[in-house]
């Protein structure tokens, strides 16, 4: 008897009010905390690690420059801030672009090598990274209008759209890419690094590394585009680079890449098709490592492919 009264009173409680409060309290709590966890991810998944650019300059590498600015094509007109490095009577221009968490000092080194070899260059720091404006990156679908403005830029010097090239490292490659689908302005594209899909990548790639919770995206990736305006599923390189016409890109990659997965090179391999005009999985080296590894390889095909394609 004691026991059926029990259960009685336990049904009876579960029909209460208190009970549906509580309940309905608790399920809030939770869904309240999982937004703040996907908001902080999604913030944390926004912000570059550093704005510091740090002491060296191109003087550093002995090579002339102004300091520039120029403005977004976008609606959001930012100020993009930079270096001009000009090359005496050469029209050949290439556009850099530096990874995620970088600055436009990632790319001197190469910058050099590309200069000594007659090409005028403009590097700058994206949005939302180094002194450039913007609080937050959206890994590449946004910085194409960057670069948009870059080609702006160099048009506004006198420089023609035969004459301009883009180079671009991992984010920054993705970002180039996007770029050339965006204006005909760019005649053509080294693309170092650069994933086919974020979305794929984060979901084979990031997630099963980082350990966190597969459940844990659906609301990320929400929060990062009602926050911060940044729709992952826009940054598709893969589909970008069949937007190409006939102009040409040399897609590098490193075999042991630990960030972006080699499948990624692969899948723009066969979505470029004949806009692939070079290719290079470099033997041996990690992620954007591939002028580090090979200096002298890597320049001597950059160079040559640039001076091929930028009549």
């Amino acid at each position: 008897m004691k026991i059926q009264t029990s259960v009685k009173q336990k049904r009876a409680f579960y029909k209460t009010k208190r009970f549906k409060i509580s309940l309905t309290g608790l399920v809030l709590g939770v869904i309240a905390i999982y937004i703040g966890i996907c908001a902080y991810a999604a913030s944390v998944f926004t912000t570059s690690a550093t704005r510091d650019l740090g002491p060296n300059t191109p003087t550093t590498f002995g090579m002339p420059y102004e300091e520039i600015t120029f403005k977004t094509s976008d609606s959001a007109q930012l100020t993009i801030r930079g270096w001009w490095i000009p090359r005496q009577n050469s029209q050949k221009t290439l556009i850099m672009v530096h990874s995620k968490d970088g600055t436009r000092t990632f790319l001197l080194p190469v910058s050099q090598r590309l200069w000594q070899q007659g090409f005028n260059i403009l590097l700058f720091d994206t949005r939302g990274q180094g002194l450039s404006d913007g609080e937050r990156y959206t890994f590449g679908w946004k910085e194409k209008y960057d670069v948009v403005g870059a080609v702006e830029f160099l048009k506004s010097k006198g420089f023609s759209p035969n004459h301009i090239g883009v180079v671009g490292w991992s984010m920054g490659a993705a970002t180039a890419l996007m770029a050339m689908a965006e204006t005909p302005d760019i005649k053509a594209g080294l693309i170092e690094s650069s994933y086919g899909s974020l979305d794929r990548v984060i979901n084979e790639k990031y997630y099963p590394d980082s350990g966190m919770p597969i459940l844990l995206y659906p609301g990320i990736k929400l929060m990062a585009k009602l926050m911060y305006d940044l729709d992952v599923d826009q940054s598709n390189p893969e589909v970008a680079i069949t937007k190409l016409g006939e102009r040409k890109v040399f897609l590098i990659h490193a075999e042991k890449d630990q960030e972006i997965p080699v499948s990624e090179f692969q899948i723009l391999l066969k979505s470029g098709g004949a806009n692939v005009a070079e290719s290079w999985l470099v033997p041996g080296s990690k992620h954007v490592r591939s002028f580090q590894d090979y200096p002298d390889e890597y320049a001597r095909r950059a160079v040559a492919f640039f001076n091929r394609e930028l009549l």
